[in-house]
């Protein structure tokens, strides 16, 4: 899972930039940037703020970092034709 790379996925898609997500969550620019990095993972209050300001369900962020090396290989190839046009709908 990274949820980082689903963080600046939305973020992007909501043009926003990181200092505007940050101040608006209440993060500092360098803690939003450690997440994204994922260099360390939000916390549920931290998630509930992501989620809010970027107006997605938290399930949503989840869904979103999830990447290939954590579906089953055998499930692989499902996965992407379900998981890639719901990720791109869904922002």
């Amino acid at each position: 899972m990274n949820i980082g790379k689903a963080i600046i996925a939305i973020r992007k898609a909501r043009k926003m930039t990181q200092k505007e997500l940050a101040d608006r969550c209440g993060l500092s620019r360098n803690a939003l940037v450690s997440l994204e990095k994922n260099r360390s993972h939000p916390s549920m209050s931290t998630l509930k703020r992501l989620q809010a300001v970027l107006d997605v369900p938290q399930s949503y962020i989840l869904l979103h970092s999830i990447e290939d090396v954590d579906i089953p290989k055998d499930k692989l190839t499902n996965a992407k034709l379900l998981l890639n046009p719901l990720k791109e709908y869904l922002i």
